[in-house]
């Protein structure tokens, strides 16, 4: 009976034990965004800038077209200077180092950069030797200060890690929204005379009249830059929270935020009003306007909180009552660009869709091109008579002839070091 019973005890504490090894040996992959904070002495931001030898594209961000030159921003370092006089062949002549620079706006050879928490204000007459003429202190915020110095933002990296099946994904999760706002410059300049230059769609800062608007993560920053030389900051306006893009439009600015769009009245420049405003739900959503449309693309990913793609057709017809007149999906939605009545939309991962808007509501029956087989996040048709489109994405620098939009041709591509 003794024998009978023990066997039996064996029997069923020995495959408990064995799911306790196996409990206690469990490994999972996980993939998280990685949040690291980064700090900098006062001595580091304002150590001024320096210009340098053409160097290769690495970690590209936003880019800017300027009478003929291409400025391309690397990432919290500087400013990439492309002589695009022919576009076929572009030209690398030189690297602007701007501590913390994420992006740049231009009138009459004045470059307005973001260095941290200051606005700096370049002259480039001489583009191959730029001159730091004037620096705004303490614009932009930063997020603390402690031995280390200032926290001016926070690095976030996708990681893939090997863990313990019991960690918990949400503990990897927890200062997602805490990161420092990027600093991106500019829309179209809509100002009187002299042309200004042309940025893309995912700007945090737009030229309008004698007027620089900026943008934080909840106020609109207005400087009156009629001295070119010393932008003054003459009004700060609160508008929301977790404010993502800026879009002038005639005398309206469009902004972007990740719950949707506010529109402002910048018919007194130097006072801008709210107007009105449309809700969605969470999601990045850059902001460009044509005629009586405003189109809003929302992406999903780990910082957008998105479920998914789609570009957003907003009525604005009345502009004190913007509604959503239609949705169309699409597949990893970001910057987007108009010219007449042809919008060119970044699609990420699956490069760029061109759209024939004459009909704006019919937009999905009407993608006229599709350019695979690259990364593409933002684009720039060029201002003018020239058929000319800019392209920025993690694969390098594009340039496409459009001369047909049904049928776009590389013209030249900058790649990237990696």
């Amino acid at each position: 009976m003794k024998s009978k019973i023990l066997s039996f005890l064996v029997l069923v504490v020995v495959p408990f034990l064995f799911q306790g090894c196996l409990k206690d040996s469990c490994e999972r992959e996980i993939t998280y965004i990685k949040t690291t904070p980064i700090y900098k002495t006062l001595s580091e931001i304002r150590s001024g800038i320096d210009m340098h030898a053409p160097r290769e594209l690495q970690k590209p961000g936003k880019m800017y077209f300027y009478n003929d030159f291409i400025f391309i921003n690397e990432q919290r370092e500087g400013v990439h200077i492309i002589d695009n006089t022919n576009p076929n062949v572009p030209v690398n002549i030189g690297f602007i180092e701007i501590p913390g620079n994420v992006d740049i706006a231009i009138r009459q050879n004045i470059l307005y950069a973001d260095n941290y928490i200051d606005l700096l204000t370049i002259n480039i007459t001489d583009v191959t030797n730029p001159q730091l003429i004037f620096r705004n202190e303490d614009v932009f915020p930063h997020y603390g200060e402690t031995s280390d110095g200032l926290l001016v933002y926070f690095h976030h990296e996708e990681v893939t890690e090997i863990v313990d099946c019991n960690t918990q994904n949400d503990r990897f999760r927890d200062d997602i929204f805490l990161g420092a706002p990027e600093i991106d410059f500019v829309t179209l300049d809509n100002s009187s005379g002299d042309f200004g230059g042309v940025g893309g769609s995912l700007a945090r800062f737009a030229l309008y009249d004698n007027y620089l608007y900026t943008i934080d993560e909840s106020n609109l920053h207005v400087f009156d830059i009629s001295d070119l030389t010393s932008p003054n900051e003459v009004n700060n306006v609160s508008v929301g929270w977790q404010i993502e893009t800026l879009f002038s439009y005639t005398d309206k600015l469009f902004i972007g935020s990740t719950t949707g769009m506010i529109i402002m009245d910048a018919s007194d420049p130097s006072l801008p009003t709210y107007l009105s405003s449309y809700s969605h739900f969470w999601g990045c959503d850059p902001v460009v306007v044509k005629g009586d449309y405003a189109y809003v693309t929302l992406r999903s990913g780990s910082n957008c909180q998105q479920n998914g793609d789609q570009l957003d057709l907003v009525n604005i017809t009345d502009i004190t009552n913007p509604y959503v007149e239609k949705t169309f999906p699409m597949e990893n939605s970001y910057g987007l660009g108009i010219k007449e009545n042809t919008l060119f939309l970044c699609e990420g991962k699956s490069g760029l869709k061109v759209f024939d808007i004459e009909i704006p509501t019919e937009l999905d029956q009407r993608m006229i091109d599709y350019e695979r087989g690259f990364f593409a996040y933002d684009v720039i048709p060029l201002p003018g008579n020239r058929n000319i489109l800019l392209v920025i994405g993690e694969d390098g620098f594009y340039q496409y002839n459009y001369d047909d939009p049904k049928n776009l041709i590389l013209l030249s591509h900058i790649a990237i070091n990696k």
